[in-house]
């Protein structure tokens, strides 16, 4: 009966132990299963933008030291920018790269707006050639968004926001209400001139009736005269009315002409590979009697010979000389230089160029 007892024990423990194993391996196996998702998660790059048949793309980082927050983009002859690339919640976090996915009409550039967290600034960047970019770092200097360029021959170039772009939203709703208290003055004016010019007119109208009637008491013969000078009078409010038409007409817009300027690299030599020597010191066995080399040779026989011509040196000695073993290819980066260069000029109010 004991022996009975022992041996059921012995099976239960060791059922326990291998559903024990079984489960380990499960939870073994489930673990693998979440770490293999999340650095698949870690490996997938995000985009900005959507994807389409039509769309372009091209690789920016952040380089800012700031989290972006508004990233839009438009053909540049479209007037007004997409919404936000960005969605509620979305950030491009610094040293972050993404894909931009963007769509421009047939011959257009790329127009491009970005703008930082806790910034109430944005900065416009226009006519954005992409033909031949390989990638965009976008950076921050001196308070500035600029867009850092690398192009797909290796060069790079600078990109610096429009003028008006940096100024704040405040800033620009003054400017606003500046020009729309102008526009009142204006209008102001004009009316008054308008009220001026239609009092001169009813004068001229009301002397015009007096005459009139002063004619009427005169002698037949003198009423042309008098018809000729009403007639004159009645010609006043035309021109007056033309006068007024001209003054309420709107301020033509004056250009605010901003040079539009592209930092470029220029390339004062053009990098190149040098063969430079790999020397190594050696020893060699110099006769003594006549300095000859005699590494390699029968040197006993070349003595000798020294010997039989009387030569009282007789001998050799070691000597150790640097010698050209191979050569060694160093490359040289090419030497260049950055220049900043007016590229043409935008009206900083309208957006015209030329």
């Amino acid at each position: 009966m004991k022996t009975k007892q022992i041996l059921m024990a012995g099976a239960l423990a060791l059922s326990m132990v291998l559903s024990g194993g079984m489960l380990t391996g499960c939870s073994n196996s489930s673990t693998k299963d979440t770490k293999t998702t999340e650095v698949a998660k870690k490996k997938e790059i995000k985009t900005i933008g959507q994807k389409s048949k039509d769309s372009k793309s091209l690789k920016m980082t952040n380089n800012t030291g700031k989290k972006i927050t508004v990233f839009e983009t438009k053909s540049s002859s479209e007037e007004s920018f997409s919404d936000n690339l960005l969605e509620n919640g979305d950030a491009v976090k610094n040293k972050e790269e993404r894909t931009l996915y963007y769509t421009v009409k047939e011959n257009d550039k790329l127009d491009v707006k970005v703008g930082l967290q806790d910034e109430d600034k944005t900065f416009v960047f226009k006519d954005v050639d992409t033909e031949d970019t390989k990638k965009v770092d976008v950076s921050l200097k001196e308070d500035k968004v600029n867009l850092d360029v690398t192009k797909k021959d290796g060069s790079t170039a600078t990109l610096t926001p429009s003028e008006d772009s940096v100024k704040t939203e405040e800033e620009k709703k003054d400017e606003s209400e500046v020009k729309q208290e102008e526009k009142k003055e204006e209008t102001a004016k004009a009316d008054t001139s308008n009220k001026s010019n239609a009092s001169e007119s009813k004068k001229e109208n009301t002397t015009a009736t007096t005459n009139t009637s002063s004619n009427k008491n005169n002698t037949s013969s003198s009423k042309p005269s008098n018809s000729n000078s009403n007639n004159s009078s009645s010609s006043k409010p035309s021109n007056n009315s033309s006068s007024n038409s001209s003054s309420s007409k709107p301020a033509e817009h004056t250009h605010n002409w901003v040079a539009v300027t592209e930092t470029r690299t220029v390339v004062d030599q053009a990098a190149y590979d040098e063969q430079v020597p790999v020397t190594e010191m050696r020893e060699h066995e110099i006769c003594s009697s006549c300095g000859a080399d005699l590494t390699g040779t029968d040197a006993s026989a070349h003595v000798y010979q020294h010997m039989i011509n009387g030569d009282d040196k007789g001998g050799w000695h070691s000597e150790w000389r640097e010698e050209v073993t191979g050569y060694q290819t160093v490359h040289h980066d090419a030497v260049t230089h950055t220049e900043t260069v007016t590229t043409g000029y935008r009206c900083s109010t309208c957006g015209a160029t030329k």
